[in-house]
């Protein structure tokens, strides 16, 4: 390989990494509300913030608007996509379907390592809901997704389920936090988990789904509780 070729393979990968580096930053910041629905998103700011160039930046947020997570609109430019009550609704909808039948997938298909892992992930799930450590349950949850979804074996479904869990972060994070809910979440994720690891499909896709059910009774009360008064139909 020539030197400038290898310089500009070189330029090309660390320029990726920063807009990948770029766009979890940000999508962690939209999801956490650190950036608010309908602030505007200026790249040279964000830039800054990173400590980044503007490319990696720009790149990171065409990327979050073809997911619908910021939207751009006319005389503000980029800003947080708002959400309605019907949105979340037909996300959770959607939600449901699309993890039940990851976990019936990941039931059929799961390695003997992936269930072992799964089953070491629910403890770590658990030791964290009884302490009621946020922070610590957060970090168990993401890996305990991550096995399921790469058990289904489906990346289409993958992407669809990350997709959709992103958009209704900022939400779901703020409706599962209260003591008796983050215990009870973390059992239902104790016995898809069980049932994934003895191969039970149905059970699993069943167990799934009641848990995709009481979370969105979970965000829907918050919303119409606390959101909707404040915010209006629109947050």
């Amino acid at each position: 390989m020539l030197e400038n070729d290898r310089d500009n393979g070189l330029a090309r990968e660390d320029e990726a990494s920063l807009t990948e580096r770029a766009y979890q930053a940000i999508s962690r910041a939209i999801a956490n509300l650190e950036f608010k629905p309908g602030e505007v998103l200026r790249q040279d700011r964000l830039a800054r913030w990173l400590s980044i160039s503007r490319t990696p930046v720009r790149e990171a947020l065409r990327r979050l608007e073809q997911e619908g997570i910021i939207q751009t609109v006319a005389g503000r430019g980029l800003i947080v996509a708002e959400l309605t009550v019907k949105d979340v609704e037909d996300m959770l909808d959607l939600l449901r379907l699309t993890d039940a039948h990851a976990a019936f997938l990941a039931a059929q298909r799961r390695s003997d390592q992936q269930a072992a892992r799964l089953l070491e992930v629910t403890r770590e799930l658990l030791a964290a809901a009884e302490a009621h450590d946020i922070e610590r349950w957060t970090q168990a949850d993401r890996p305990y997704h991550d096995i399921v979804l790469s058990a289904a074996g489906n990346q289409l479904l993958r992407q669809t389920i990350q997709d959709v869990r992103r958009r209704l972060h900022r939400i779901t994070i703020n409706s599962g936090t209260r003591p008796e809910r983050l215990i009870a979440c973390t059992h239902e994720h104790v016995a898809v988990a069980e049932a994934i690891a003895a191969r039970d499909a149905e059970a699993a896709r069943r167990l799934m789904a009641e848990h995709i059910d009481a979370m969105s009774r979970s965000a829907m009360a918050l919303i119409h509780t606390y959101i909707v008064p404040v915010r209006g139909e629109r947050f």
